[in-house]
């Protein structure tokens, strides 16, 4: 392994994937967080509560099954069209709880884990973990075709979201040719580098650029009144009832 591999592997698997880790973190931790406040929020001006669990109920399926919420919206035409972005919301639950769990049980990355926090966990087998690699690849290609194809979701979403699952892809797949070498066009240091940097690259977007998530195009874009703030017209009705006073 040359000197320059080396020391960029070196880097790349201390300081920057340190820092890429703690970033997604403290970044997933804040969107939580202002998602935690958005809702009490909602939950406290809501002057009707039953509005309150409508929009908690669309927020929920948005997340889960985004399709349903369009389809009601702007229907798909067919039922066929319908099914088949139902099959693109079911592939990318699958896909996206993959690529987090995934990782979480590899025998290399336990074992990273173990040498730099002095803690394990049982780790995946060499097969099951292969079937799993190539499940998401090949999910991450069938949901970055099949959105391609969506007129609706080219209409709604935009262009750069369509390549989400690839970025989400690369280090799986370099990840799959670091555990056979043989595979590799490249050579396994050169590999496992370029592993890390990807890995490293998907951990500092994904607070910035929702990566994990089943839709770029927030749902007030489609359902106005799913937003979590009180309607203008609950404002001026508050505003005339102070006034009044």
């Amino acid at each position: 392994m040359h000197n320059a591999t080396t020391s960029a592997l070196n880097v790349a698997q201390g300081p920057l994937f340190r820092f890429a880790f703690a970033l997604a973190v403290l970044g997933l931790a804040r969107l939580a967080l202002l998602g935690l406040s958005g809702m009490v929020a909602g939950y406290v001006t809501a002057g009707d509560r039953a509005v309150f669990r409508r929009k908690l109920r669309l927020h929920l399926l948005w997340s889960i099954c985004p399709s349903m919420v369009i389809n009601t919206v702007r229907p798909f035409g067919s039922r066929a069209m319908y099914a088949y972005h139902v099959f693109l919301c079911c592939t990318s639950l699958l896909f996206r709880f993959l690529v987090v769990v995934l990782p979480v049980f590899l025998v290399a990355h336990v074992y990273l884990w173990e040498r730099a926090l002095g803690i394990s966990w049982p780790s995946l087998p060499s097969r099951l973990a292969d079937i799993l690699s190539i499940t998401i690849i090949v999910s991450g290609v069938v949901l970055f075709l099949g959105r391609i194809y969506s007129p609706a979701l080219r209409t709604l979403e935009p262009p750069w979201t369509f390549f989400k699952p690839v970025l989400l892809l690369v280090p799986f797949i370099t990840g799959m040719l670091v555990r056979h070498p043989t595979w590799s066009p490249m050579s396994y240091y050169g590999m496992l580098l370029l592993h890390v940097l990807s890995a490293a690259g998907v951990l500092i977007l994904i607070p910035f650029t929702r990566l994990l998530s089943n839709m770029h195009t927030r749902l007030r874009a489609l359902v106005p009144d799913a937003a979590w703030r009180p309607a203008e017209e609950d404002d001026a009705k508050a505003g005339m009832a102070m006034v009044r006073r």
